[in-house]
């Protein structure tokens, strides 16, 4: 290659790197008894379409995704990492905690539909960081279309500072659409997925399953394999002291709109029951509800900063709490203690619920 060759490659490869830009992450999913991932999102470059030549209005980012997975380990231990690039050190930088094991304390955040009023969304994560979470579950709906890489930027833009600080579990909400990027980001390999934190078990469920498919066989087919895999998850974690349940689609919701309803989360009803599960967060009403029946905590929390909606309608003898609100919920766990609050944006204390575990049937499971 001539020297001019070379000059050119050179400069065509800086020009590359140059075009590579943090805009996610750092953050850290999955983690395991001894191992997790770092994730985050480069915009390595743009497309740009108008209505004529020439005439390119609107610009579409183009993002990639950088993964790595961290083995060995300790219960309960600080990680501090820093990704590579050329964003500025402090940019790069981010910790977490590894799961405890056994009745350990700590305390998550559960949050959701963040979708849009981006406004809003910022100043509940800025609420949600003062809290210092070990982990946070969102319930879905991060984004208003997860078609769209425009908006994926925006997300990790508002929720940077606090998740290169905690781990970060998320479940599809319908405004994902199921798209491939939920997937990718997240280290998804599966739609719904389970973990262990110190005494309590999670289990997290895909209740979109109109965008799964446009064949009804495979919609079925989707969701009565993962009816199995639930009730097994749920069964062999008995002894935990806790199981908590989190999907996007509430089984029951006082802001009845037919339309709005899922068909299928009502029909989880019975087994979480006999699972004897906590509670089960959920999101897609833009509101917080507080719903008891037959021992079950059912709670949506979709105050993440979508156009927030009514709870007019509250059902009789299973209603306990309702408010149209920008919130959300720190929970500690002590021992055998879980301490929930649902807090709203201008800081006050909407609901506080405090539950005890009642004792592990002596021929369950071990965890």
């Amino acid at each position: 290659m001539t020297r001019s060759g070379m000059l050119l490659a050179f400069c065509a490869l800086a020009t590359a790197q140059a075009a590579d830009k943090l805009v996610g992450g750092p953050y850290v999913v999955n983690p395991a008894a001894r191992s997790a991932t770092i994730g985050w999102v480069l915009e390595t470059g743009a497309v740009r379409t108008g209505p004529e030549p020439g005439e390119a209005a609107r610009r579409i980012p183009v993002l990639s995704s950088g993964k790595i997975s961290m083995t060995g380990l300790k219960a309960g231990e600080t990680v501090y990492y820093e990704i590579p690039g050329d964003a500025p050190v402090e940019e790069r930088r981010g910790q977490f905690k590894v799961a405890p094991t056994g009745r350990a304390n700590f305390q998550f955040v559960v949050f959701g539909d963040t979708r849009t009023r981006d406004d809003l969304h910022r100043r509940i994560i800025q609420a949600i960081s003062k809290t210092d979470p070990d982990f946070v579950i969102h319930t879905g709906d991060l984004v208003t279309d997860g078609y769209d890489t425009s908006q994926w930027p925006v997300f990790f833009d508002i929720e940077r500072e606090m998740l290169r600080k905690t781990v970060f579990f998320p479940v599809l909400g319908n405004h994902e659409r199921n798209n491939a990027r939920f997937y990718d980001f997240f280290d998804v390999n599966t739609a719904y997925y389970s973990f262990n934190w110190g005494s309590a078990h999670f289990a997290l469920v895909n209740s979109d399953v109109n965008n799964l498919s446009p064949g009804k066989a495979i919609r079925e087919r989707f969701w009565q394999d993962q009816l199995r895999w639930l009730e097994d998850d749920l069964s062999q974690n008995q002894k935990a002291d806790f199981r908590f349940v989190v999907m996007h689609h509430p089984p029951f919701t006082a802001s009845q709109v037919p339309s709005h309803m899922s068909k299928e989360t009502p029909t989880l009803v019975p087994m979480f029951e006999k699972q004897k599960v906590t509670a089960v967060f959920a999101g897609h009403d833009h509101n917080y509800q507080h719903h008891l029946k037959n021992g079950v905590h059912y709670i949506v929390t979709g105050g993440g900063g979508a156009p927030l909606a009514a709870v007019d309608q509250p059902i009789p003898g299973i209603t306990l709490k309702v408010e149209k609100v920008e919130h959300f919920m720190p929970i500690r766990v002590e021992g055998g203690k879980v301490h929930m609050q649902a807090v709203a944006l201008d800081g006050h204390v909407i609901e506080t619920i405090d539950l005890t575990a009642p004792p592990p049937p002596p021929d369950a499971p071990a965890k």
